[in-house]
């Protein structure tokens, strides 16, 4: 089953017209698909934008995906950092928790770049420490 397969003819009806729902934008998604079933997904859906609370909730969800995005991209680049001054010695744990409290995605990006280009940990530690040490670490 594919919803972009041209067999329509060996499909059931029904079938077609919800595959054909699903994959509408949202100007198509509202026209009459004479299908009830599909008219159920209809009323649900506009059920669903026009009621307050879930139109909140929705919004809610919708800002802790960002959030959860940005850890995300956080989390990942102080990965890549911190892997790549593994390549240079042993991490100092008080440099490690200075990258885990830095909050900053352009710092942390920065600091990727400088990890790359070091030759040893004291440079990148020395290179580094205008990073830490400023007081904007959000």
């Amino acid at each position: 089953m594919n919803t972009k397969g041209k067999n329509d003819a060996e499909v059931p009806p029904e079938l077609v017209r919800f595959l054909k729902f699903v994959t509408a934008d949202l100007e198509e998604s509202e026209r009459d698909f004479q299908d009830e079933p599909v008219r159920r997904f209809q009323k649900t859906i506009h059920e669903i934008k026009t009621d307050r609370e879930m139109g909140e909730r929705y919004m809610i969800f919708e800002e802790m995906l960002r959030e959860e995005k940005q850890e995300g991209r956080l989390e990942a680049t102080r990965e890549n950092v911190l892997e790549l001054l593994e390549d240079l010695g042993e991490i100092p744990e008080d440099l490690q928790t200075k990258l885990e409290d830095l909050e900053d995605l352009t710092k942390l990006k920065a600091l990727h770049k400088i990890a790359a280009k070091a030759e040893s940990l004291s440079v990148f530690e020395e290179k580094a420490e205008i990073y830490f040490n400023s007081k904007d670490k959000k």
